[in-house]
């Protein structure tokens, strides 16, 4: 998520210099603004869904490995919770280093896991965004906006729903890109 954030961060930031000088120029007295949720459009293409569903097959196996990982290591607590008072400093001192090595290891395995999904998925993220992008900039200048600012990413606290060009982003990338 906050890849996707930096990248359409990136992307305003590069089209400020050119929005600037044409909203303060006189003649272009007319500001027409459109606002577009990359994040709902992406959710809604068919692109995106069938990426959404490709990421969660990668990592299912994976999900499954940390959640009994995680299974072993509540049990290991547990047992070792009930027999704290009757082991020996020696058995406690074993018990207590077991739990210690499979936690660290839990963790390990989740932040490796953690870090290949959101690099999987920014990966994806960047290729959909790509696409839309020339989508939105060719609807932009075929409808005459002076700007598009992305709904969640830019800031768009409100917006009226006439101005929102979503639906028709989903629409024509779909149409162009098959899914």
């Amino acid at each position: 998520m906050r890849t996707v954030r930096v990248l359409l961060a990136s992307l305003a930031l590069a089209a400020a210099p050119a929005v600037v000088p044409a909203l303060s120029s006189p003649a272009h007295a007319e500001v027409k603004v459109a606002v577009v949720d990359f994040q709902e459009a992406i959710n809604q293409v068919r692109d995106g869904v069938a990426a959404k569903g490709r990421l969660e097959g990668m990592f299912a196996a994976k999900k499954k490995a940390i959640e009994d990982m995680e299974k072993r290591l509540m049990a290991l607590q547990d047992e070792y919770q009930k027999q704290a008072m009757v082991l020996s400093d020696a058995a406690r001192s074993a018990k207590e280093q077991e739990i210690m090595t499979l936690q660290s290891q839990y963790q390990q395995v989740y932040m490796q896991s953690e870090q290949e999904m959101q690099a999987a998925y920014a990966q994806e993220m960047e290729g959909l965004i790509g696409r839309m992008t020339v989508i939105v900039e060719a609807l932009g200048a075929e409808r005459g906006y002076t700007v598009v600012l992305e709904k969640t990413e830019g800031g768009v606290v409100w917006s009226p729903a006439t101005i929102d060009i979503t639906a028709e982003v989903v629409k024509r990338y779909d149409a162009k890109h098959g899914g």
